[in-house]
């Protein structure tokens, strides 16, 4: 491991990187940061836009289709080493499917997060982003990357460790977040949410206001979950800003590269 070695986002599923991180990853990649995408499941549990269900029968074409949709993300953001963990996508908090022996869910940490070392010892990653303690918004599969992300760094001696989240606080002020809508429709205010943590427990902010371009083409590449109507892209580019030109992360261990941004 050097300190100059490749920056590592764990996600959960194809699309988290573009939303949650995708700016971040643009930016480092502008700098000369070598980043690589590690997708834990297909996101077969997805939901299927009306126009995509003709060509998508079951959860195994959607995921066929989400792991060519993030490769098209990932490119977009400047990355080009895109790995998938292969486990099955676990639902959301009470779905059966987070039973499902393939789950992530279901996944022993210590053999998930040996697979994982032994990917960060390969790249010679020098940091690794996961999630916030709670995943962002709860959702099991989040919160087994975080579970998983942590195990797997301290079996590869990597100090820094980035967990990637939203600032519930700021958001309370502009335009609803994607998640918020998708997931926690009926709250009174994101102040109040569950989505992501307030601002002082959050460690790092990251302007990703130059690379919104990149970061829109990125959401666009996942048709199948994010149709031009959605919110997020029928946005003036003003709003669009406000609400994901700002990036967030908890951090344990030393400052690392995203410090340098």
């Amino acid at each position: 491991m050097t300190s100059d070695g490749a920056v590592v986002f764990v996600h959960a599923h194809p699309d988290d990187e573009a939303i949650f991180t995708g700016g971040t990853m643009a930016r480092l990649a502008a700098t000369g940061t070598s980043t690589v995408l590690v997708v834990a499941t297909g996101g077969e549990l997805g939901e299927v836009r009306p126009d995509f269900a003709a060509d998508v029968s079951s959860p195994s074409e959607l995921a066929a289709v989400r792991r060519e949709e993030c490769r098209r993300a990932a490119a977009e953001l400047g990355c080009r080493d895109v790995r998938f963990l292969g486990y099955r996508d676990s639902g959301m908090a009470g779905d059966p499917a987070n039973e499902d022996p393939a789950s992530f869910w279901t996944a022993p940490v210590p053999e998930a997060a040996a697979r994982l070392a032994q990917l960060l010892s390969e790249v010679g990653a020098s940091a690794v982003v996961g999630y916030d303690d709670h995943g962002i918004y709860h959702h099991p599969d989040h919160i087994q990357v975080t579970r998983v992300v942590e195990a797997a760094a301290a079996i590869a001696g990597i100090e820094t460790v980035y967990g990637a989240t939203v600032d519930r606080e700021h958001l309370h002020f502009v335009e609803t977040h994607v998640v918020e809508e998708a997931v926690l429709a009926g709250d009174l205010g994101l102040a109040r949410s569950r989505l992501g943590l307030s601002s002082v427990e959050i460690a790092l902010t990251v302007d990703v206001s130059d690379f919104l371009v990149e970061k829109r083409r990125a959401m666009v590449a996942h048709a199948s979950q994010i149709p031009e109507s959605a919110s997020p892209l029928a946005m003036p580019p003003d709003h669009f800003a406000d609400v994901y030109g700002l990036e967030w992360y908890t951090r344990t261990g030393p400052e690392g590269p995203l410090e340098t941004l």
